[in-house]
């Protein structure tokens, strides 16, 4: 076989083999996000798995044995969960329990719930904390999780089914704001219209129906709660360092970690960035806080982004390469305090 037939055949090889590598490639890729989707826990899944769990003061939440799953809000109504037993508390003083199995949070502290039931008893340490996050944001920062696992970052159409629940019709636009309307509403809260909104709501949750970016920031600013700060269950709003327009992009933070020094390691959900759903974790500088910029005057837009280093990299699903070299936070939408 002379040189010319043995490249011919050697190219020929590497071009039939290409497809069945990419396509190992994505099985595998596919196989990974099926795992997350299997390992992500609702709520009351991780409670049932643990024993414990955790209550805003003042909040209330069924007994993990008995929680319904969680409902859109525009969906019908849960039936009432089954109850075939008792429930009392160690300390109703700081976690009471009615017949229906709902508990609620009056005092910090730390009490034992538990459920009697026909098959035996189930127990929960449950601790009360004024600070701790409310559970319509535990909902929330769940869904987006779990709804980036579903869509295993798929280039979707711009009429893809978070705008046709938005709209009700075609409509084919930017929806990163529509994505996180959509997440809002289907971890059962109310997603409100910034503009007749007078007063942050009993619940002090604020979640936006509000398809235009800018939109969801003023109602953020309305309130005072646009901040530098980051927490889990917040909206990240992009600025555009390039063209000096602060609201360009909106996304779920899902995690922040305070790393020192002002630094945030942050993890968010973002819809329609390439068409897709995607996960990014990068490190944010909270000391060239950008939320002022518009309301401070002469105050620019900074690049406060950095990428996370490679020796930090550890999970093959999240996007660790920053979306773009030329944003930046604008600043965090408090959707609670």
């Amino acid at each position: 076989m002379n040189r010319f037939v043995r490249t011919l055949c050697l190219a020929l090889a590497l071009m039939l083999a290409l497809p069945a590598g990419l396509a190992l490639a994505a099985d595998d890729t596919a196989a990974q996000f099926q795992a997350a989707a299997a390992a992500l826990q609702s709520p009351q899944a991780a409670a049932l798995a643990s024993g414990e769990y955790t209550l805003r003061l003042g909040d209330s939440a069924y007994v993990p044995s008995i929680a319904p799953e969680i409902t859109p809000f525009d969906a019908e109504p849960a039936a009432p969960p089954e109850v075939r037993g008792t429930f009392d508390s160690s300390d109703a003083s700081v976690v009471s329990v009615d017949a229906a199995g709902r508990m609620t949070a009056n005092a910090e502290g730390e009490a034992t719930v538990t459920y009697h039931a026909p098959e035996g008893d189930a127990a929960f340490t449950v601790t009360v904390q004024a600070d701790a996050m409310p559970e319509a944001i535990k909902a929330l920062i769940y869904v987006a999780n779990r709804e980036y696992y579903a869509v295993q970052r798929a280039r979707l159409p711009k009429y893809n089914q978070y705008a046709k629940w938005y709209y009700g019709k075609k409509k084919e636009v930017g929806w990163c704001s529509v994505f996180t309307i959509w997440c809002a509403n289907a971890s059962g809260t109310e997603p409100l219209k910034e503009a007749p909104l007078t007063a942050v709501p009993d619940s002090g949750i604020l979640l936006f129906r509000e398809g235009q970016v800018g939109n969801q920031y003023d109602g953020f600013q309305k309130f005072g709660r646009f901040t530098g700060v980051p927490r889990p269950g917040y909206m990240v709003i992009y600025g555009d360092l390039s063209n000096g327009y602060r609201t360009t992009h909106v996304g779920i933070v899902v995690d922040a970690q305070d790393v020192g020094g002002g630094q945030y390691r942050v993890t968010t959900v973002e819809g329609n960035m390439s068409n897709s759903v995607k996960r990014y974790t990068y490190l944010y500088d909270s000391t060239k806080a950008n939320h002022t910029v518009g309301v401070e005057k002469g105050k620019k837009l900074q690049r406060n982004m950095a990428e996370l280093p490679e020796a930090e990299q550890s999970d093959p699903l999240v996007q660790y390469t920053l979306h773009t070299d030329h944003w930046c936070v604008f600043g965090f939408g408090a959707t609670w305090e």
